[in-house]
C-alpha cells in the first residue's frame, strides 16, 4: 500500500458549529469520506500549546521521526535565506500589539520603526541570556542553553486573547520544574515587554507594545532519511523539515496553486499541507471557511489523481481540528474503471465527522 497524505488544518470543527455549515458545504465534504477502504479513525493529537496546531505535530512525528513537541524556527531560518544553526536553540520573534483585553494582533514594522526597535530590545535580550539575530524585517532569537519550555505557534496566537498560563508550558517531568520553567520564561516576556511600553512606539498609529516568542528548536538532520518522496507546503519550517529529513529540494514545492507534484519526484509515498481553511478556521470565521472549501476539495481531488500516477494507491486525509484528527483512508484508482464504480459506494457523510471536535468517536452508519 503507498499513500498519498492530504494534511488539512481547519477542516474539523466543533460540534457548535454544525448549525452555522449548510447542507451545500456538507455535501461537498462528503466527496472527501467517498471510495472507502476503512472507517475513519480520530485520534487526539495537540496537547497545550498545540492544540490548535496539531497538524505540526502529525508532520513532526511522520516526516522528522522525533518525539514531540514539533520544533520550528532552526528548520525556517534556513529557508528564509538565514545561516544554518546547529549549537544554539533558535526562536522567532513577532513584534504584536496586545489590545486591553489581551487580542494579539500582528504588526508590520516600517523600515524606521525596525531600526528603532532593534536597537530597544537588543540590550535586553542580551542581559537576558539571547541573542536577537535580525533578517531583513524578520527576527529570530538564539540561546546557548536549552530554554525548557514549549510556546504557542504564533499563527494560532493571533486573534486570540494571549494568556502566558496556557500559552507557555513547562517541559520538565516534575510539576513544580515545569512551573518554574514556566514562570521564568513570563519573567523574559515582563522585562522586554515593561521597556516597549515604555518606549511607546507605533506603527500607523497602532503600538508596539508586546511581542512573541514561538519555534524553539535545534537543528538536526534525520537518519535514516524519510521514505516520502515529496512534499507540498507553504510553511517554510515544513519546507525545511523535509530537507533535513532527506528530501531533495526540487521534489519540493508550494502547494498554493498546485495541481501536480513536483515533475522530478519519483514514485512512492508524498504529503501535501492543504491550509487554505487554517486561517478562518482559527478566526471561527463559517463564511469564509465554506467559501474555501471548494478549492480545497478541488485540489485534493487534483492531486489524487496525480497521486495515483505516482504509484500511491490510496489516499489518506487527515483532518485537523482542536487537538483532534480524523484520518480518513480512500482507494485510489482510475476514475473510468469499473473498481471505481464499486468502490464509490463506500462513503460516509460528512455529518458523521466533521463535526468531532467534542465527540469521543466517529459515528458510523446506522
Amino acid at each position: 500500500m503507498t499513500q498519498a497524505y492530504f494534511l488539512v488544518p481547519g477542516l474539523l470543527l466543533d460540534e457548535s458549529v454544525h448549525s452555522a455549515i449548510s447542507e451545500k458545504s456538507l455535501a461537498l465534504a462528503s466527496e472527501l469520506s467517498s471510495s472507502l477502504t476503512g472507517d475513519p479513525l480520530m485520534q487526539e493529537l495537540g496537547t497545550g500549546v498545540f492544540s490548535r496546531s496539531g497538524h505540526l505535530c502529525w508532520l513532526w512525528s511522520v516526516l522528522m521521526k522525533r518525539t514531540l513537541p514539533p520544533q520550528t524556527a532552526a528548520y525556517a531560518w534556513p529557508v528564509d535565506q538565514g545561516p544554518q544553526l546547529c549549537s544554539n536553540d533558535v526562536f522567532r520573534l513577532y513584534p504584536v500589539n496586545k489590545s486591553e483585553d489581551g487580542v494579539i494582533t500582528s504588526v508590520t514594522l516600517t523600515e524606521e520603526v525596525v531600526e528603532i526597535f532593534y536597537k530597544l530590545i537588543t540590550p535586553v535580550f542580551d542581559t537576558l541570556g539571547f541573542k536577537l539575530q535580525r533578517w531583513d524585517k524578520v527576527f529570530y532569537l538564539t540561546r546557548k542553553d536549552n530554554w525548557g519550555v514549549a510556546l504557542r505557534p504564533f499563527e494560532a496566537l493571533v486573534g486570540h486573547a494571549r494568556d502566558l498560563a496556557l500559552d507557555i508550558e513547562g517541559l520538565a517531568e516534575d510539576a513544580m520544574q515545569k512551573e518554574a520553567q514556566r514562570l521564568a520564561a513570563v519573567k523574559v516576556f515582563e522585562t522586554v515587554e515593561s521597556v516597549l511600553n515604555q518606549a511607546k512606539i507605533e506603527v500607523g498609529g497602532t503600538s508596539v507594545n508586546a511581542l512573541w516568542i514561538d519555534g524553539a528548536s535545534r537543528y538536526a538532520n534525520v537518519y535514516p532519511p524519510t521514505t516520502i518522496r515529496s512534499v507540498l507546503t507553504d510553511d517554510a519550517a515544513v519546507f525545511g523539515w523535509g530537507l533535513a529529513a532527506g528530501i531533495l529540494n526540487h521534489r519540493l514545492g508550494k502547494t498554493t496553486g498546485a495541481l501536480d507534484w513536483p515533475s522530478d519526484a519519483p514514485s512512492g509515498e508524498r504529503i501535501a499541507v492543504i491550509d487554505n481553511l487554517y486561517e478562518a478556521w482559527l478566526a471561527r470565521d463559517w463564511n469564509r471557511w465554506q467559501e474555501k472549501l471548494p478549492d480545497v476539495v478541488e485540489q485534493i481531488k487534483l492531486l489524487s489523481e496525480s497521486a495515483r500516477k505516482k504509484g500511491c494507491d490510496q489516499v489518506l486525509i487527515v483532518a485537523c481540528g482542536n487537538a483532534t484528527t480524523v484520518s480518513i483512508p480512500k482507494k485510489l484508482t482510475h476514475p473510468k474503471s469499473l473498481l471505481a464504480r464499486f468502490s464509490a459506494n463506500k462513503k460516509l457523510d460528512a455529518a458523521r465527522w466533521l463535526f468531532c471536535g467534542n465527540s469521543q468517536t466517529v459515528k458510523s452508519e446506522d
